[in-house]
Formats: structure tokens, sequence, C-alpha cells
């Protein structure tokens, strides 16, 4: 009996050799596979090197291009089962960069401390809108509900509307609001206010909001999809992340 103790202890000590000598070589590949992080709007179209050193070409998550990634799995989390994946694209001329952190574990996804610059393109169309600037932006959802969102947002917006200046954007703070992500931005004036809503199978509403009566609106706005409402005129698009409008 006295001999049995250390054998196991042995045993133990060769299998968990094992399990720590396969997953240094496991392809970064598989373990997204295992993550499921394919099967939540993320994918790429090619994965490749191992989990400490890998690299995602034409990364994509719902309809926004991340570009080429690097990427590596984080050690602890993946004992538990979990995969937490950091993203990286290296700031160059022109292009802000990338950094995140992307987890997926059963039913959870979760995005942390992400910044960089979204290119909205048609996705919002008819809201002039251009891009998203995210600051340290962090969102988890489980079970398709939102559960914490905080972090900074900077909507871009792209339109020449006489006595309004939109140079800076709407900025606010990502919050959760009855499981559903919530983007409440308003420009420095406060005259203008956006509120957009994304749901966690990626069903979204905007809302985009102008204070004001200006006589060149009347003619203009009706014209961009705007419609008159008391104090102002507002713009509302709906739509699924990932579908083209």
């Amino acid at each position: 009996m006295g001999k049995q103790g250390p054998r196991a202890l042995i045993y133990i000590l060769i299998l968990l050799g094992l399990i720590i000598l396969a997953l240094f070589f496991m392809p970064l590949r598989l373990a997204v596979s295992m993550a499921g992080l394919e099967n939540s709007k993320f994918s790429a179209r090619e994965i490749s090197g191992s989990i400490w050193n890998g690299r995602i070409e034409q990364a994509q998550l719902g309809p926004f291009a991340l570009g080429n990634l690097d990427a590596s799995v984080q050690l602890f989390p993946l004992l538990t089962g979990k995969v937490k994946m950091d993203l990286e694209r290296p700031a160059v001329a022109g292009d802000s960069g990338l950094t995140a952190t992307i987890g997926k574990q059963g039913n959870s996804l979760t995005v942390e401390n992400a910044t960089t610059t979204l290119s909205v393109g048609g996705q919002l169309a008819p809201l002039p809108a251009s891009n998203i600037q995210l600051d340290d932006v962090s969102v988890a959802f489980a079970g398709g509900r939102c559960q914490s969102a905080n972090g900074k947002v900077r909507l871009s917006l792209d339109a020449n509307i006489p006595g309004l200046d939109l140079k800076q954007g709407l900025l606010g703070n990502a919050i959760c609001e009855d499981g559903v992500l919530v983007l409440p931005l308003t420009s420095g004036s406060g005259m203008e206010e956006l509120t957009m809503k994304l749901e966690g199978n990626g069903f979204y509403t905007a809302r985009l909001f102008l204070n004001g009566n200006e006589r060149a609106w009347t003619l203009l706005l009706p014209t961009l999809g705007f419609q008159k409402v008391p104090s102002g005129y507002a713009i509302k698009v709906a739509g699924q992340l990932g579908q083209k409008r």
C-alpha cells in the first residue's frame, strides 16, 4: 500500500506533463474550433501557428473587418476549458491598430479592453455614420444577454448639415440595459444624440436625433432619411449585424 501512493503521484505528474505538452503544441485553429468562436460571428480566411504564437488572416467579427492579427491564447483560462485569446494589429501610418481579448466558454462570449477603429460602411445606412472608435471597451454576453459593458465609444458622422458641427462625432460609454448592449452617444454641444442598441442575436436599432429647426433642414434632411419630430429631426435604422442593407 505504501508504494502505491508515490506510484500514483508519478502517474498523475506524467499525465499533467502530457496535457501541458499537448497544450504547448496545440494549433491555434484547433483552440478556436474547440471554443466555438467560429459560431459566434468570429471568422477568418486563415488561422495558422500555435496557441502561443498564432496568426489570423482577414479576421472578421460580424460585419466588422479586423484585418490581419497576431494572436495568442492565455494559458490559465485554457486549463479550465475557457479560451481567452489576445489579439493585436500593430498601428501603422493611417491605421490606429487594434488590441483586444476575445473569450468564449459555453454560451458566454466576452470582448475585453478593445481599442480600435471599426469601419461602419453601409451597415447603418442611411444613417450618416462612417466609423466607430472603441477606447478600452469591454462587453460580456451570456445566453444572448448583455451582462456587463464599459468603455468609451465615439461614432464619426459623415454628413454636411448646415448649422451642425459634427467633426468631433458623438461620444459616450457602453452600458447594459435589460440584457441589451446600449451605446448612448451625444455631441459636445448636447444638441445631437444617438442611441444604439445591440442584442445578443445580432439584431440592432440605432436612432439619431438632431435638436433644432434650421430652415435649411426642411428640404435637406428628408432627402437623407430624417423625419420631423417634436423639437427637431430623427432617423432610425434597424437590422441584423452582418446582413447587407
